[in-house]
């Protein structure tokens, strides 16, 4: 299930994200005129920032599997609403692509987000960008 944040908000990766440790707080930046686009912006001056885009506008199917350990990490319950990002990334000949192996899942309500890294993913890293 999708879901869309009500408020923009600290959101707390406690484990940041891989490269980017050390850096554990992320605020979503959304706007009519990045749609479908979302930039996830760590809060610190020097932070990094990516695109994403829910990945269910690229594959209307898609239902990475979720085990108890990191829902737990979430803070959430096996029915709550979360959401779902996957991190875009531009290649040097004007295309792009998603990872739609490795999304971010975020629980809006608790405001706790993990990278969800799956080895035996039937989903591709580099999954052309053309929105459904």
């Amino acid at each position: 299930m999708s879901v869309t944040p009500s408020v923009d908000g600290v959101i707390t990766f406690a484990e940041g994200l891989p490269g980017f440790e050390a850096c554990r707080q992320f605020i979503l930046v959304g706007s009519a005129s990045l749609q479908p686009f979302t930039v996830v912006r760590g809060v610190e001056s020097d932070g990094p920032a990516f695109v994403a885009i829910d990945p269910h506008r690229l594959s209307h199917d898609y239902a990475p599997r979720l085990e108890r350990s990191d829902l737990a990490r979430l803070e959430a319950g096996p029915d709550q609403p979360l959401l779902w990002l996957a991190l875009v990334a531009a290649g040097d000949d004007g295309t792009a692509t998603a990872n739609l192996r490795a999304p971010l899942v975020i629980n809006p309500g608790a405001m706790r987000g993990i990278q969800l890294i799956t080895v035996d993913s039937p989903y591709p890293i580099a999954h052309p960008l053309q929105v459904a």
